[in-house]
């Protein structure tokens, strides 16, 4: 493939995101007027939010590394799913504690995490960092 070829397959690609993010903004904003209406279920809502504020995150850290972190992008959506991770757990935990049901999946979930706990000691830890 030539050089030619490949800027122009990116060029496509950056024109198709670009307007699937236009249509996603304009969609965002009619479901804006819709949600002040206040009929929604507040499962679904909580979804929704949580899908937003990953979107969200995603955006700002995309545009962060175009404007010129020295970071790669990669490290930059790691340490958002790490963060992300650790608000889940947390949440996940005052959850199972105040759960008296029986919960499917427990085993796997504990086994990810034996997994997780396993790579982590190798590592240390960094200050955080803002994410807004």
């Amino acid at each position: 493939m030539t050089e030619a070829a490949i800027q122009e397959a990116q060029d496509a690609y950056g024109k198709m995101v670009s307007s699937q993010v236009a249509r996603a903004t304009s969609e965002l904003n009619r479901l804006d007027d819709l949600l002040k209406a206040g009929r929604v279920d507040a499962r679904v809502l909580s979804d929704f939010r949580s899908a937003v504020d990953r979107i969200r995150t995603s955006g700002w850290q995309v545009q962060v590394w175009l404007e010129g972190d020295d970071r790669t992008l990669s490290v930059l959506l790691v340490e958002e799913r790490i963060r992300i991770a650790t608000r889940l757990a947390s949440q996940l935990a005052a959850e199972i504690a105040a759960s008296d049901k029986q919960l499917l999946g427990l085993g796997s979930l504990k086994e990810a995490m034996n997994k997780l706990d396993r790579v982590l000691p190798g590592r240390d830890p960094q200050p955080q960092r803002s994410t807004s």
